[in-house]
């Protein structure tokens, strides 16, 4: 029995013998998906239902960035420059659905999300992660980013690992590490943590932690802003 097939009967194994509730679809078709889905690592719960805007949700979005990094050092020293995970159309996508998510969820769901891209030369790609609200946080996990399905473990096998039902799973560990802009409201992972209870992610450079109240002054619009009497145009 080859590693490989070795490793996916464990992950068959304990993914049965934890699987929550049946996830509650928000959207769905043949490509992409968001849905509520059980979070085991939940503990006293999440601060949800939570209401964001779909306007809000895309800024979030359009501020994550992914930096690529060497897989064989493994811890990051050797970041790129990021970029933006979510293309405009992607960002249109996902914004009202996880905002429809947020305010539709339990304290014991994540609101996750499963796109699906094509490439002419590595074929399927798989963009997934969730979101979910802890207190005054907003918590982000990319777990795949333009990832085949055969990659990982999973390299060289005949087939493509359909792993829709689990988009919080990375197919390949420890390929990217994740950014923000506006970087100042930006939660270390470990301060979060000590701060709101969580259990923490498998692979935490995979995981963002907002500071929401910041986050919604810093990416607010000029037309929204307030303008001091002064400084308002004339008649």
């Amino acid at each position: 029995m080859t590693p490989a097939v070795l490793y996916l009967i464990v992950a068959i194994l304990v993914a049965s013998c934890v699987m929550g509730p049946a996830p509650i679809v928000i959207y769905e078709d043949k490509r992409d998906s968001i849905r509520l889905k059980f979070d085991q690592k939940a503990g006293s719960g999440h601060s949800h239902p939570h209401s964001l805007t779909s306007d809000q949700m895309a800024a979030v979005l359009r501020g994550v960035r992914v930096m690529s990094r060497d897989t064989i050092v493994g811890f990051g020293l050797l970041d790129r420059e990021g970029g933006p995970p979510f293309s405009g159309p992607e960002i249109a996508l996902l914004a009202p659905y996880l905002s429809e998510g947020l305010r539709k969820a339990s304290p014991k769901d994540v609101v996750t999300f499963y796109l699906t891209t094509g490439d002419p030369r590595l074929g399927t790609l798989i963009t997934s992660g969730g979101v979910f609200v802890r207190d005054a946080h907003l918590y982000l996990i990319l777990a795949n980013f333009r990832t085949p399905p055969s990659s990982g473990p999973f390299e060289g096998m005949a087939y493509e690992l359909d792993n829709r039902d689990e988009p919080l799973s990375p197919i390949a560990r420890y390929t990217f590490t994740l950014g923000f802009s506006p970087p100042q409201v930006r939660i270390p992972n470990a301060k979060a943590k000590e701060q709101d209870g969580y259990g923490g992610y498998l692979d935490e450079s995979k995981l963002l932690v907002l500071d929401l109240p910041r986050l919604m002054k810093e990416t607010q619009t000029p037309a929204t802003k307030s303008v001091p009497p002064s400084q308002k145009p004339g008649p």
